[in-house]
């Protein structure tokens, strides 16, 4: 539900933003189009893979006993509706900063999640290790990411605006974004790949 609402108010304020079933707008020519159209892109690739990554775990790991887990999942996949919002604060110099930190927060509050059970020594799951060290390096990239924004544009942006670099700091979250999405999902195959195989047999 959570998912599919969000794509639909998505692609409806992408729609606002270029009225393409009207009078297009969009101008490749135009930085602020172009950066605006490959932050949606590049935050539905994460939405994506992430719901994807959902799908696989409540197969192999429903609910059961508690009700902690079902709403987390609650919290951290209503929290994607307003990262996707945010992506449109791609051609904002004074606010991406808070995209990106949000997207920080999300990691950070997936790697706790995973902390808690190891804590408690209840944590069993095949990958959990590489799963919370992923979670704690893209939160500390996106943090860095987002303070640096800051600092070199946001803060300075009324007094000393440097849209080059600007631009450069948009692409450089965006490919960062990316590369973690798509490595996010290739894990995933790897695993379901390595699950369907027939164990060999020992004598």
């Amino acid at each position: 539900m959570f998912f599919s609402l969000t794509l639909v108010t998505g692609f409806r304020l992408l729609n606002d933003r270029f009225h393409w079933n009207t009078a297009p707008t969009f101008d490749i020519t135009n930085w602020n189009d172009v950066l605006v159209l490959v932050s949606f892109l590049t935050t539905l690739l994460f939405i994506v893979t992430a719901w994807l990554g959902f799908s696989v775990l409540i197969e192999r790991v429903p609910y059961q006993g508690s009700f902690n887990r079902f709403f987390f999942d609650t919290a951290r996949f209503s929290a994607i509706f307003p990262l996707l919002m945010w992506s449109f604060l791609a051609e904002s110099p004074q606010h991406f900063q808070l995209f990106v930190w949000g997207l920080a927060t999300w990691h950070f509050a997936m790697a706790l999640w995973y902390v808690w059970p190891m804590l408690l020594g209840k944590s069993h799951r095949t990958g959990h290790s590489i799963d919370l060290n992923s979670h704690i390096v893209i939160s500390v990239v996106y943090f860095g990411l987002g303070l640096a924004y800051y600092l070199l544009i946001a803060k300075k942006w009324e007094t000393a605006p440097n849209n080059t670099l600007r631009i450069a700091l948009v692409l450089i979250t965006m490919v960062a974004i990316a590369i973690w999405s798509i490595d996010r999902l290739l894990n995933l195959q790897k695993r379901l790949v390595q699950e369907a195989a027939p164990k060999e047999l020992t004598t």
